[in-house]
């Protein structure tokens, strides 16, 4: 629901539930209270005037201006100024079982020394009568003002809310990415100024923050790529020269720690760049072909490995994707499949429109299911794995909007990739040209 039919809502609850009833009351109490006031006035008038023709020695009809007037002789008399006022409903026919209200005014007049009260009355609106009339007015009127309500409010809140609407476009429209900082619309609502405020304050520290980790990213790789490529080229050297059977494999496991360590800094640097969203999909790719690649590719360790492969790919399954993260998808997927299989075990993959699905005999994993694809996670104990791979496979789908869904059944570990119905990717940021064709293997 939208701000400004929010604030509709609310007016028109206010009005109907608050302001209608207070009003109305208001209204009626004040039409009756002028009605009764002007009849009142009236009457005492008339009876002015019946004192009048008594004055002159004339005989008063039985009505005067309208009104029916009674006039009594009596024994004693009251100040002139003073009237009784009386209000009572009169029935004229008990039938129709309709009442009229009727108004009298009563007052004491002396003529040559003889004491007369004069008594004049008239009908007047009902209370009935004043309500129906209130009931048409505030109907009518209210069924105006939510009219120009709804078609005003829009008109107005174009105006009044243009800052905001103007900052939620920029904040929609905001790529770190760009590297440019926000700049918004001034506006001379303090709110929507206050917002400005911290909006700026916000993306102004996530693109300095987002360079510095950008930066700190390329330095680190770039700075630890020198030592150990020297480390290696050293370990090399060593290894031919004249060397015993001990010292070569000590060689040997130095060898494969510089390995591990080269992986775990270009696989830290890549999840740096993925969680940044340097990764763009700007094309829809062939998944199958790229799966049926991937499959020939490990062929070779497939069968070192005595591992049996089962696969069952479709030939028209296209994804919005990077082609550089399909690769690195599929060589994590498939490395972890035979890296963490048993001997003489086997390999699914099944590939359709839906999902893709990678299954691998192994032993039961250790750990918790649910923690798999946190970083330095491992369901075994296996000192060739560094416990990054599923965590980058997550980091992509997240980001490319894919679920991703790991189970442990009937003895196969099994890593589950359903696809968006539509295909639509997340939209990512883009990624440095060098960085676009790296493959990495865990």
């Amino acid at each position: 629901m939208k701000l400004v039919d929010r604030f509709t809502l609310w007016f028109l609850g206010v009005t109907l539930l608050i302001i209608v009833p207070i009003n109305s009351y208001i209204t009626y109490v004040s039409i009756r209270h002028e009605i009764d006031k002007s009849a009142v006035e009236r009457l005492k008038h008339v009876n002015q005037r019946v004192g009048e023709v008594l004055n002159r020695g004339e005989e008063p009809g039985e009505f005067t201006q309208g009104c029916r007037i009674k006039v009594v002789p009596v024994s004693d008399t009251k100040p002139a100024d003073y009237y009784e006022i009386t209000d009572r409903d009169v029935t004229h026919d008990p039938e129709l079982k309709d009442n009229d209200r009727k108004i009298t005014v009563t007052s004491w007049h002396t003529v040559n020394g003889q004491h007369f009260k004069i008594t004049s009355g008239d009908y007047v609106t009902r209370s009935e009568q004043i309500l129906a009339g209130l009931r048409i007015s505030i109907v009518s009127k209210l069924i105006i003002l939510i009219l120009l309500l709804v078609l005003t409010a829009r008109l107005a809140s174009r105006i009044v809310l243009a800052p905001f609407y103007s900052t939620l476009k920029k904040l929609q429209h905001f790529n770190l990415k760009n590297k440019k900082k926000l700049a918004l619309r001034p506006t001379r609502t303090k709110e929507f100024s206050e917002l400005n405020t911290y909006v700026s304050k916000m993306t102004d520290k996530a693109v300095d923050d987002y360079i510095s980790l950008k930066e700190f990213a390329e330095n680190a790789s770039h700075e630890l790529q020198t030592p150990l490529a020297i480390i290696r080229s050293k370990l090399e050297l060593l290894s031919e020269s004249d060397i015993r059977g001990e010292q070569a494999v000590l060689i040997s496991d130095m060898q494969n720690s510089v390995d591990k360590l080269t992986h775990i800094n270009r696989s830290l640097v890549l999840l740096s760049r993925l969680e940044n969203n340097e990764y763009e999909a700007r094309e829809e790719v062939s998944l199958s072909k790229y799966t049926k690649d991937a499959m020939g590719s490990f062929g070779d360790l497939i069968t070192l490995k005595g591992l049996h492969l089962e696969y069952k790919v479709a030939d028209d399954v296209d994804v919005k994707l990077h082609a550089s993260l399909v690769d690195i998808l599929l060589n994590n997927l498939i490395g972890n499949a035979i890296r963490h299989n048993i001997p003489n075990g086997r390999i699914e993959v099944v590939l359709d429109k839906d999902c893709l699905r990678i299954s691998n005999t192994g032993v039961p994993p250790t750990g918790n299911p649910e923690e798999m694809f946190q970083r330095f996670k491992k369901g075994t104990q296996c000192n060739h794995s560094i416990g990054i791979g599923l965590s980058i496979v997550k980091q992509i789908c997240d980001i490319n909007s894919f679920k991703i869904r790991y189970q442990f059944a009937s003895s196969l570990h099994m890593v589950t990739i359903a696809f968006p119905a539509a295909s639509n990717s997340s939209k990512l940021l883009q990624n440095d040209e060098r960085y676009l064709h790296e493959k990495i293997q865990l």
